[in-house]
């Protein structure tokens, strides 16, 4: 992988589109990002209209240019790669993702109201920044499993400074700017501010960011406690997921119930990302001590 990085280092020097191109997928085969047969690494997928993808992977749209400094390559591969993502959404009824990189600039953009807006950035600097990069990829493309879960890799591969962080959170808070109106949504964003009030005064502040980051922390707090238990989160209903429907049918109370932040399964595209959440969480599923021997309901 090593000479990978080195050959996209040599950004500028007589390499062309299809040599990046080809040196960027295989570095995708060559990771440790274990994927899977629907996850196969394509190029030059066909989009229509004779449009062709330079690499598709998932649900990660990747288009390669030779030298993104120059002009307006940059500008002009954004709007370029805007089609190939709302096209795969619209075909797919799936979230796709967009990057685009020379090798040595990679940046991550999510479609928001048919805008491709970027929400990650890395650059290659150095051959030792293997490691990184394909940690950054990781977050984006979210296939990986069997991560140990330690406070390291969690804060590495979900933590703020994470590629999958800035995504989740990009998405949400698009979903949230699109339905905030909405009663439901009203409602428990009301709920939530009156609680919080009640409970830490003039300490607390009341702002639909905080509101946005609280909905996805405890969305993921709740994916995570399905998760521990060795539940395959990834075939539950988001819906389910959010209310702690299997540990209600079990007996166990508490851990996960109905709150003010399920609110994102009521609106449009709020499933879709519930789903990719738990995708993205799937890979820390390791049985907790003392957890481990519960029997949860699969069916």
């Amino acid at each position: 992988m090593l000479e990978i990085i080195e050959r996209l280092l040599q950004r500028g020097n007589q390499r062309t589109e299809a040599d990046i191109q080809s040196d960027v997928r295989q570095l995708i085969l060559t990771a440790p990002f274990e994927l899977e047969d629907a996850q196969v690494v394509n190029l030059e997928a066909q989009v229509g209209d004779r449009r062709r993808i330079d690499i598709e992977v998932g649900c990660t749209v990747i288009e390669v240019k030779r030298d993104l400094r120059r002009g307006r390559v940059k500008a002009e591969a954004a709007v370029q790669l805007t089609g190939y993502v709302a096209t795969r959404r619209e075909q797919t009824a799936q979230r796709y993702v967009g990057v685009l990189t020379d090798g040595v600039e990679w940046t991550c953009y999510d479609l928001q109201g048919g805008e491709l807006r970027p929400v990650a950035n890395f650059t290659l600097s150095a051959s030792g920044d293997a490691d990184r990069l394909v940690v950054w990829l990781e977050g984006v493309l979210a296939t990986t499993h069997a991560i140990h879960p330690t406070s390291e890799a969690i804060a590495t591969r979900l933590g703020a400074g994470s590629s999958a962080y800035a995504l989740d959170r990009a998405t949400l808070a698009a979903i949230y700017a699109t339905h905030r109106n909405e009663p439901t949504v009203q409602m428990k964003r009301q709920l939530w501010s009156r609680l919080l009030t009640s409970a830490l005064g003039t300490q607390f502040e009341d702002t639909d960011e905080l509101f946005i980051e609280h909905t996805l922390l405890v969305n993921s707090a709740e994916i995570i406690a399905h998760a521990v238990l060795g539940l395959a989160v990834e075939t539950i209903p988001p819906a389910s997921l959010l209310s702690g429907q299997r540990f209600d049918e079990s007996g166990i109370y508490g851990v996960v119930e109905p709150d003010f932040f399920d609110w994102i399964v009521e609106v449009e595209g709020g499933e879709a990302f519930v789903r990719t959440l738990a995708r993205r969480l799937a890979p820390a599923r390791t049985p907790a001590s003392g957890l481990a021997n519960i029997t949860l309901p699969t069916g």
